[in-house]
This record gives C-alpha cells, sequence and structure tokens, in this order.
C-alpha cells in the first residue's frame, strides 16, 4: 500500500504540469514547476550537498518543467484547448503530492532499503568466497547495534505490561521501533518471544512485527506472515488469529507481493474448519481468508 501510494503521488506530480500547459499556462508557470521539482528533491534529500552539483540538480529540473509544461502546450494545440485557466491549482496539487510521497516513502526508508540491498549483496559475495561448508555456518550474532538497542528497548517495555495485555497497548510499543530496527531483526526478535512466552501479549507483538508497513515492504519473501501464523495455529490463540486474518485479508489485496509470503489458501481453510465448531465467526472469517489465497494462487498459475 506504502508503494502505491508514493506512485500515485509521483504520478500527480508529473501530471500537475502537463496539465498546466494545456490549460494554458506560461513561463511563470515553467518556473514555478522548476522551482517544485527542486523542492521535492529537497524533501526527499536528493539535492547533492557540492554546490556545483546541487547547481547542476536545479538545472536538471529547470530543464524538466519546460518539458513537461511544453508537453501541456502541445497537448493544447493538438486538442484545440481555447481556454486559460491558472496555473496554480496544479502547482498547489503538485506540492500535495511532494507531502504525500515523503510520508508515503520517507527518506530514511529509502536509505534502509538501499543499505539492505547492500547488506545482502555483501552477504551473497561474501558466500561466494566462503570455503566449501562454510555456507551453512549461522553468522556471527551482531551486538551493540541500533538494532540491538531497540530490540531491548522492546523486550523492556513489553515485560512491563501483562501476559494479558490488549493488542492496542502492545501495538503502542511494537509500531514505533519498526522506523527504528530493520524489520527482519524486529520480527525475529518477537517471533522469540511469542515462542518463549506463548502468551496473549507477545503474540500481539509478533502480529504487529509481521503485519507493519515496514516488513510488509522489505521482507517479502522471507515468509514471516506464514511463521506468524504457525504460531498462532499451534498455539490455538483464536483471538490471534481473528487479528492475523483481518489484516492480511487487505494487506493480500492492496499488495500485489504479500500474498505470496502467506500460508497455502488449502491449509488456511483446513484451520477454519477445525475452530469453527468452537467459534463459528472465526471460522467464517478463515474462510474468507482461504479463499481469496485459493483466487490469488490459481491467477498465477494461470
Amino acid at each position: 500500500m506504502r508503494r502505491r501510494i508514493y506512485w500515485m503521488s509521483i504520478a500527480a506530480l508529473y501530471v500537475a504540469p502537463i496539465l498546466a500547459g494545456s490549460w494554458g499556462a506560461g513561463w511563470d508557470a515553467v518556473a514555478g514547476f522548476a522551482a517544485v521539482f527542486f523542492l521535492f528533491n529537497l524533501a526527499m534529500e536528493r539535492v547533492p550537498r557540492e554546490p556545483l552539483l546541487a547547481l547542476a540538480s536545479a538545472g536538471v529540473v529547470a530543464v524538466l518543467a519546460l518539458v513537461l509544461v511544453g508537453l501541456g502546450w502541445g497537448a493544447r494545440g493538438l486538442f484545440g484547448i481555447d481556454e486559460i485557466r491558472p496555473w496554480w491549482p496544479w502547482g498547489l496539487m503538485a506540492l500535495a503530492a511532494i507531502l504525500l510521497s515523503r510520508l508515503a516513502f520517507p527518506p530514511k526508508l529509502a536509505r534502509e532499503i538501499d543499505a539492505l540491498l547492500d547488506r545482502a549483496l555483501t552477504e551473497v559475495q561474501a558466500a561466494g568466497a566462503r570455503p566449501e561448508g562454510a555456507a551453512n555456518r549461522p553468522p556471527a550474532p551482531h551486538s551493540g547495534t541500533i538494532d540491538a538497542e531497540a530490540l531491548a528497548r522492546m523486550s523492556s517495555a513489553l515485560d512491563d505490561l501483562p501476559a494479558t495485555a490488549a493488542s492496542d497497548e502492545v501495538a503502542r510499543i511494537v509500531l514505533p521501533l519498526s522506523d527504528q530496527a530493520s524489520p527482519g531483526a524486529l520480527f525475529e526478535a518477537a517471533l522469540a518471544r511469542a515462542a518463549a512466552h506463548p502468551c496473549p501479549r507477545d503474540h500481539a507483538a509478533l502480529h504487529w512485527a509481521a503485519v507493519n508497513d515496514e516488513a510488509i515492504a522489505l521482507c517479502t519473501g522471507q515468509q514471516q506472515l506464514a511463521r506468524a501464523w504457525a504460531v498462532f495455529v499451534a498455539a490455538n490463540d483464536h483471538e490471534a488469529l481473528c487479528r492475523f486474518s483481518g489484516a492480511t485479508i487487505r494487506l493480500i489485496l492492496d499488495d500485489p507481493f504479500a500474498w505470496r509470503d502467506m500460508p497455502q489458501g488449502g491449509e488456511i481453510i483446513r484451520v477454519a474448519m477445525a475452530v469453527e465448531a468452537a467459534n463459528p465467526r472465526l471460522g467464517e472469517e478463515l474462510a474468507g481468508l482461504g479463499k481469496a489465497m485459493l483466487d490469488l494462487e490459481r491467477e498465477a498459475d494461470a
């Protein structure tokens, strides 16, 4: 969902000067949109610190603004649009798009993605250089990192809550940490707690570690949703399963990749049938989730 909002806002940012040009905007609009594009680079922390490179960046966005407004001028002539309207509403649309894109995909998250990719590339290269048999050895644990500090705060805060703490209380602890620790480390820590302390509090922590936006955006392919599901099923935690069903039915419909980290549709339906007698409402919700998964699986196989 986060990525979809980001790309929609980027589309609005680029469409705005074209629309302004098609309604008769002049050279003042070119200057205005050049400033808007430069502001976007500032907001996303993409302006180089070196003065000459920053000046070159400003020149690039000025040319971009001229090209896009020029496309609007061309469309105006092509479609015979005679009416002239002020360009500032489209400028406001572009400014709103900048705000939305930064909220959806802040620079910190982009840096985390770059760091994650760099780390993955380094690990792949290191794995290729290891002697035979060394690839199966577990990596050395990291200590003293930002992740470790954030996870220690999470563990301490969760320990201060009763074992029956409500999901909302747990969310207030776990979700802010998704911006401070890597989502993979956050999930693994929550998974370890849920295995050691199978209680509503730690099941809720595992849930929020698995379904937060950063986990969905950065951990696709690591089967986190399926692993969390397995813990909830093994514990026969109906409350956790109901919460998981409600969150993931939205995820798999909104995100084109999240469903691949889910348990298989047949497995979900099997659990739905097993709990239906004791909890008809949960059985119905899980059956709906399982059917949605089966539909996605069939579409992927088609």
